[in-house]
């Protein structure tokens, strides 16, 4: 009798621990998807250091419920790591369409980006002369909605790279 209670308690237990994980997964909000652009959108990785100082982010989001005047600058990241640099700006801009957007745009210290892009050459053991590396942004709307994007770097690559980092 025992041993049939402890069972039925087991599967109880087991039940709803499986139902509670489903819930939590249902209701965890799906992150939105943002449109990534990158000015300058080549960089040569042989060029001086000084050679580009900062590197203009543009964000902006397809027509719905959202638009770049609600991303929460606070929480906006490159690849997780590499954070807005000296402020950040939204503008009504035309695009070529002749649309008209709210984008949100910030800058990243030139510098920073070209670590992170030599990072993820030595990671991806990708070869030069020259490659095109998709960088993510991510961050929240000021409502808690996560968001992400895939920008893409052209990168020319030196024969001879420095050495991977420590």
């Amino acid at each position: 009798m025992k041993t049939k209670t402890i069972l039925i308690a087991s599967t109880i237990v087991l039940v709803s621990l499986l139902l509670g994980s489903f819930a939590l997964q249902v209701t965890a909000p799906k992150p939105i998807t943002v449109n990534v652009k990158f000015n300058p959108d080549t960089l040569d990785l042989e060029a001086p250091g000084w050679a580009v100082k900062t590197v203009m982010v543009t964000l902006w989001l397809g027509p719905g419920k959202y638009d770049a005047r609600d991303i929460d600058p606070k929480t906006v990241l490159i690849e997780g790591v590499l954070e807005p640099k000296g402020g950040w700006k939204r503008t009504w801009t035309e695009r070529d369409w002749e649309l008209k957007v709210w984008v949100f745009r910030f800058n990243v210290s030139g510098s920073d980006l070209i670590d992170l892009l030599w990072s993820k050459i030595h990671h991806l053991g990708i070869p030069g002369p020259s490659a095109s590396i998709p960088l993510e942004v991510t961050g929240n709307l000021y409502d808690g909605t996560p968001f992400t994007g895939i920008g893409y770097m052209n990168v020319l690559i030196p024969t001879n790279p420095p050495p991977p980092p420590p």
